[in-house]
């Protein structure tokens, strides 16, 4: 009797151990942090940008022999695209998610209300989209587009690519609650993101219409495309398997302390996440 009493507090006290050192266990987790955009702002700015491209090209227009009657045709087409563009925007949140490839570091940080620091990075870019696409199988072509028009009287070509890159960097504590094949994770923290857009156009026109084609990219601010943000934020974490391999995600609500921006208007918006597979040590 006493020796099975003995076996079984053995069992117990190995147990509780157990419990005690996966909750304070540091780790690896391999996956995809994502961080949304905010376009609510951006899209507002579409119809000035599209008005000023338009008003920059009608003298080439002009010169290229259409009609007032074709030049206010072609203006109602764009605003009906405006309009379906705002019906859109209406219907749908303007949140853009961003993922990135990257991951966490999980430092044991074993006091009684935190159990660990965390360190969490990601990075997107054109190359590494083209690339991971090509290992899926699918080509991304370069340039984007590739084109050209001839006609009596006029010419012209078109090259258009675009280049970006993004990159977010985030520190929390966290506080997780371990369920031997599930645990819930709470926490909270202090972000830093960063992004850029690059439209790269080059355009092969008449001399003649230089000047209104480079007013019309002028009107787009396509160098503008710029964001960066500072934020804390709260987040909820969960995971699922045996102690040392399981599957995670969490959800992260930011809230932005900082921001920088250009003419876009371009701005973190207040959801990020991390899905991943994480090795508990």
């Amino acid at each position: 009797m006493k020796t099975r009493l003995v076996g079984v507090s053995t069992v117990v006290v190995c147990g509780i151990l157990i419990h005690v050192a996966m909750a304070a266990a540091g780790g690896i987790t391999f996956g995809v942090p994502i961080y949304t955009l905010d376009l609510s702002d951006t899209l507002d700015r579409i119809p000035a940008a599209a008005d000023g491209a338009f008003t920059a090209l009608e003298g080439a227009l002009i010169d290229l022999g259409v009609s007032p009657a074709e030049l206010e045709e072609i203006r109602d087409r764009i605003d009906e695209t405006l309009d379906q563009v705002d019906d859109f925007a209406q219907a749908f949140p303007p949140l853009l998610p961003i993922p990135m490839v990257g991951g966490t570091v999980e430092i044991s940080l074993p006091l009684i209300v935190v159990d660990s620091v965390r360190f969490t990075g990601g990075i997107l870019s054109d190359g590494l989209l083209r690339r991971v696409a090509g290992f899926a199988g699918t080509e991304i072509p370069q340039p984007l587009f590739d084109v050209a028009y001839d006609s009596p009287g006029f010419s012209a070509a078109a090259t258009i690519d675009v280049a970006f890159s993004s990159w977010m960097l985030s520190t929390d504590v966290a506080k997780r609650f371990d369920l031997l094949i599930l645990a819930l994770t709470l926490g909270g923290g202090v972000d830093l993101m960063r992004g850029e857009i690059q439209p790269l156009v080059d355009l092969d026109v008449p001399p003649e219409f230089e000047d209104d084609v480079a007013g019309a990219l002028a009107a787009l601010h396509l160098d503008e495309l710029t964001w960066s943000t500072f934020a804390v934020h709260g987040v909820v974490g969960l995971e699922i398997g045996p102690p040392f391999l399981r599957i995670y995600g969490d959800v992260r609500f930011l809230l932005p302390l900082s921001e920088a921006t250009n003419w876009w208007d371009l701005r973190s918006g207040g959801l990020a996440a991390v899905l991943g597979v994480v090795i508990r040590f």
